[in-house]
């Protein structure tokens, strides 16, 4: 009789013990905010980037973000500076720093030296390289010389930080080093929910960019290879996080991977996005930079104006349906995820 009740109070106390790490591993909510392509320009002037007011948006989305309740961490997708000025990363590097929760930096194509070198109607100038962001912003992200990373903010939750950009021109091309890496990161961390993050996109958001389009660029030339590496890791992987192309938030899932590509702050809609993320869903909204409607109706207006950023054939209403997108214009919405098993002790 002694015997079974020791039997018995082992297998409780090993039964208390596997639900105790379950729990502890994994996160029940994640909030966090992405702000990408700020091109923040100290002495800007206002086009389709509203360059002159892009310090005031960065900083005053940043106090915005310090009011929200129960944030856990913001993620920065590409293109904080206009074009690489080491005045610009320092001071974009001062306004993240007033952030009251962990913030996560990748870089974008305009974030180094070479942005400003591809532009013939510009004087070259001296700007920094790439690794001048990477040890600009050590320990948000990056950690050593490489330009992609991966990071735990919270058990159970894993980032993972890519870098397409390449030295020669804006659009995006992943290295086979990378995708190892990839490969390696999510292989390791298939026990937890996954988020990646890259300033090109995965995949097209217009026909014009598909492969051979006018906009080609704003979708990395080797995305479906990337994607079979996050393809093989559902539903560990389910959201992959962009930026770069400057529209309304939008949404695609292809092959079980939900691909998100987040508005530019800089540029109309001019907006910023909190997410919620469980285990089990993904909850998106849009706001508003926390500027004055006259320099957000100004923007509108400058981007209609500039016809580089038109999609082929269309007209101005058809140009500005594309950039806000279908349905109100602040989006807002769940995606549902596939659960996945926690790991037990």
């Amino acid at each position: 009789m002694m015997k079974k009740h020791r039997f018995l109070v082992l297998g409780l106390t090993l039964s208390l013990v596997v639900v105790f790490f379950t729990t502890a591993f994994g996160f029940e909510k994640a909030k966090f905010a992405v702000i990408t392509d700020t091109h923040m320009e100290l002495y800007g002037k206002d086009g389709m980037k509203m360059g002159a007011s892009s310090c005031k948006i960065v900083e005053n989305t940043c106090k915005a973000l310090n009011k929200v309740a129960d944030l856990d961490f913001v993620l920065v997708t590409g293109d904080l500076l206009l074009d690489g000025e080491p005045w610009n990363l320092d001071l974009m590097k001062a306004y993240l720093d007033d952030l009251r929760v962990p913030y996560y930096v990748i870089c974008g194509n305009h974030d180094y030296a070479p942005a400003s070198q591809a532009k013939a109607e510009k004087p070259p100038y001296v700007a920094v390289n790439k690794a001048a962001v990477i040890w600009t912003f050590q320990g948000h992200g990056y950690r050593g010389a490489d330009a992609w990373w991966g990071a735990d903010p919270m058990p159970g939750l894993h980032l993972i930080g890519l870098d397409a950009n390449v030295p020669i021109h804006w659009g995006g091309h992943m290295p086979l080093s990378e995708m190892k890496f990839l490969d390696k990161e999510l292989y390791a961390n298939q026990d937890k929910v996954n988020i990646v993050l890259c300033h090109h996109n995965f995949v097209a958001w217009h026909k014009d960019d598909e492969f051979g389009g006018k906009f080609d660029k704003f979708q990395m030339d080797n995305a479906p290879e990337v994607r079979k590496i996050l393809e093989k890791y559902v539903p560990a992987v389910q959201v992959a996080l962009t930026g770069h192309r400057h529209i309304g938030l939008r949404h695609q899932k292809v092959n079980g991977v939900n691909y998100i590509v987040n508005p530019a702050a800089v540029s109309y809609p001019n907006q910023y996005t909190i997410y919620t993320l469980t285990p089990t869903s993904v909850s998106y909204e849009t706001r508003w930079v926390p500027i004055d409607k006259e320099t957000i109706e100004k923007a509108k207006a400058n981007l209609i104006k500039d016809k580089w950023w038109s999609p082929t054939g269309a007209s101005d209403e058809e140009m500005l349906a594309f950039f806000e997108g279908s349905g109100p214009l602040l989006k807002k919405g769940t995606i549902q995820l596939k659960p996945i098993a926690q790991r037990k002790f």
